[in-house]
């Protein structure tokens, strides 16, 4: 077997004296590890490229050693601007408490305007109060159906309503005009029983007044009784503003007289309960309160708003008898009868005493005889056992022929026969 043929050894001088074939130069260029001219350009490129940085290099100042004591001064600006942040954060909480008192500050006059009544100064007092702690005075829910957190969301809006007030309510009218329309929309129990809390009368029913121009106070209601009495009174009572907790049915209200014989200690318990409101003690206000009710007397708003000693009358209105509460129509009547009464002050012209120990009379509001508009409503009937006057039988007869109230019932029932048949246990 013929052995290989070893490698040839080329030499540069052997390729000189016989080229190659021009299409064999590149192979035999690179088995020759011979750089081809484009290698030989791309050296001498990266060679002057490592010369121009190595320059640029050695043109640099670098120092030895970098000082750290010296910061740059945008260093310092930020360094400067971090601690007035700390420095502020932690201000922050004394500068938000300084603003919450001159804020608070500010709200003591608005809270409490000059000349206002006691009751509006008291229910001023409570709002601020409020606005400082959230405590509601102690003491309302006695007078109130609500929890306290339903009173506490009375406040905080009663709050909002008094600083939109230009001006700030002064008189017990406009802040009971404030404390309606701010509440309008809750029960009507709770709105009276924050009203007879402070002693704030209630103001007329929407549509009976025109509300008083700003700076102007709403005028006393008037009783407007007849020229002449009619035959058979035996008294005339002219009433305190009517509280709508009175209003026990269609046909009953009780009304308080101002007056001026009652017992001496029943006027010292009455000094001593405005003194305890005044300095916010409700429990012993609250107990001096029901030794003066017990004793037949309260202490009532008079038209002025100011809080006077007044004797109780239970008023039975003579010649109507309403449905009773459990009868069909029986809380229609008594919601007819409180629209006519409530805030009003009332003449009662007063026939006798009944065994219930009522007082029967005649109602008259502002020209209007209560009786009247209660037949005219079919929210009563004739009561004629009692009562024989004719214009209550003409009354009653005009509401029967158009079907107002309880005459839209086929057969309504009468009340005396009504509470018979409770007598009898067949109700």
């Amino acid at each position: 077997m013929p052995a290989a043929n070893p490698a040839p050894h080329l030499h540069l001088a052997e390729l000189n004296s016989f080229p190659p074939p021009r299409s064999c130069l590149p192979f035999l260029v690179r088995r020759a590890g011979i750089p081809s001219e484009t290698a030989l350009r791309r050296r001498a490129h990266c060679h002057s490229s490592r010369r121009s940085t190595h320059n640029h290099l050695n043109n640099l100042q670098i120092p030895e050693r970098i000082s750290h004591g010296n910061p740059p001064q945008p260093t310092r600006r930020l360094i400067l601007l971090l601690l007035v942040v700390v420095v502020l954060g932690a201000m922050g909480n004394s500068i938000y408490k300084f603003l919450c008192g001159v804020c608070s500050d500010l709200s003591d006059a608005a809270f409490q305007p000059h000349g206002a009544d006691a009751s509006v100064a008291a229910l001023g007092r409570d709002i601020l109060e409020f606005q400082r702690t959230k405590q509601v005075p102690e003491g309302l829910g006695r007078h109130v159906v609500s929890s306290a957190a339903a009173q506490a969301n009375w406040y905080k809006k009663l709050q909002v309503a008094w600083k939109k007030a230009r001006p700030a309510p002064t008189t017990p009218e406009e802040a009971g005009r404030l404390v309606v329309l701010t509440l309008k929309n809750h029960q009507k129990a709770d709105v009276d029983g924050l009203l007879a809390f402070y002693g704030l009368p209630h103001p007329n029913e929407a549509g009976s007044a025109p509300p008083p121009a700003a700076g102007h106070h709403a005028p006393p209601a008037q009783h407007s009784a007849p020229a002449h009495k009619p035959q058979g009174v035996k008294f005339e009572l002219h009433t305190l503003p009517v509280d709508a907790k009175a209003v026990a049915d269609g046909d009953t209200v009780t009304v308080y007289v101002d007056t001026n014989d009652a017992p001496s200690e029943i006027k010292k318990a009455a000094a001593e309960r405005t003194k305890a409101r005044a300095a916010r003690n409700y429990p012993t206000a609250d107990a001096l309160q029901k030794t003066i009710a017990d004793a037949g007397y309260r202490m009532v708003p008079n038209a002025k708003g100011a809080e006077v000693l007044a004797k109780k009358y239970r008023i039975r209105l003579s010649g109507i008898d309403a449905p009773e509460s459990a009868m069909p129509y029986g809380k229609e009547a008594k919601e007819a009868l409180l629209k006519l009464v409530e805030g009003k002050c009332l003449t009662v012209h007063v026939y006798n005493t009944d065994r219930y120990g009522r007082s029967v009379g005649d109602l008259h509001v502002g020209g209007v005889f209560v009786q009247e508009q209660m037949l005219k409503k079919g929210f009563a009937w004739h009561y004629t056992a009692y009562d024989k006057r004719p214009e209550l039988a003409k009354w009653q007869s005009q509401a029967q022929a158009a079907r107002k109230g309880l005459w839209a019932a086929s057969k309504p029932q009468e009340p005396w026969e009504y509470r018979k048949a409770k007598r009898n246990g067949n109700a």
